[in-house]
């Protein structure tokens, strides 16, 4: 009898035991089946190529040849203008590139200066730089280098350069000097062929004052260059004001080396008590 009591008590309990207690263990497996599959998604996120990135971001990032390839590209435009010739260049040449032998600039040729101003994207690794070169003759070619980089930075150039056009300078009329205006232009005349030279020798302001307008403040040369001759002076305007704008071209000579240079100073000068003084000098353009 004992058993079948305790039996019928065990079906009782079972029996009417609550919902929620029933439903745990199946809320338990949903809750561990989520977690498994975020634990999933988490490890293939991280498994993947950290090259790949949202749509538009790469994009958005200029890409350029590269600093190797511009330094190859300016070392490749010297080398072929200061010595055109095969052996010289096949350091800079890629695989398989020819080029023709040209010959040696003369006594005092060579670049100065050289730079790159524009490239251009022709094909995968394959690039046309654009380099603008300062020659010590006062010229200035434009050069453009077939260039080839590879993925690991290393650049070379396929073939001789092209020389092409340098750009126009902006279209904007320049200021066009003209003759002296007025009677004065005779006393303007002999105070700039007496100041251009005092002021390329002098050491100190103080040796400029007699030509100086009360109060100016101009700093000579000191006398590093020398005068080698002087032009008529222009002026900038019209009119015969007490007030002028000047041109005057000058040509300094560099002891040391023996260079020359052409230079064209902008003065401006003032009459004051019926004499011309020189009030400042605005600069000088090569």
């Amino acid at each position: 009898m004992s058993n079948g009591l305790f039996s019928r008590e065990a079906g009782k309990e079972v029996g009417s035991r609550p919902l929620g207690a029933t439903l745990r263990p199946v809320g338990r497996i949903a809750l561990w089946a989520v977690l498994a599959i975020l634990l999933i998604r988490g490890g293939a996120a991280l498994l993947e190529s950290p090259e790949r990135s949202p749509a538009g971001v790469d994009a958005a990032r200029p890409e350029g040849p590269g600093q190797p390839a511009e330094a190859l590209a300016v070392g490749f435009a010297r080398a072929y203008l200061e010595a055109p010739s095969p052996s010289d260049l096949r350091g800079y040449l890629a695989e398989g590139a020819h080029i023709g032998a040209g010959h040696r600039p003369g006594v005092g040729g060579g670049v100065a200066q050289a730079e790159v101003v524009k490239s251009t994207r022709i094909g995968a690794g394959r690039w046309v730089l654009t380099v603008s070169c300062d020659l010590r003759d006062a010229r200035t070619l434009d050069l453009v280098v077939p260039i080839v980089r590879q993925e690991a930075g290393e650049a070379a150039a396929l073939g001789a350069p092209s020389i092409v056009a340098v750009p126009a300078p902006a279209g904007v009329d320049p200021e066009r000097p003209r003759p002296i205006a007025g009677s004065g232009s005779g006393a303007i005349g002999e105070l700039i062929s007496k100041f251009m030279p005092a002021y390329v020798s002098a050491g100190k302001t103080s040796e400029l004052s007699y030509l100086l307008a009360p109060g100016a403040t101009v700093v000579p040369l000191g006398g590093a260059l020398k005068m080698a001759s002087v032009g008529h002076p222009r002026q900038l305007g019209g009119g015969e004001a007490a007030e002028r704008e000047l041109t005057v071209g000058v040509s300094l000579r560099y002891p040391a080396s023996g260079a020359v240079y052409p230079l064209t100073y902008r003065l401006r000068v003032v009459e004051r008590a019926r004499r011309w003084y020189v009030a400042a000098v605005e600069g000088a353009v090569a």
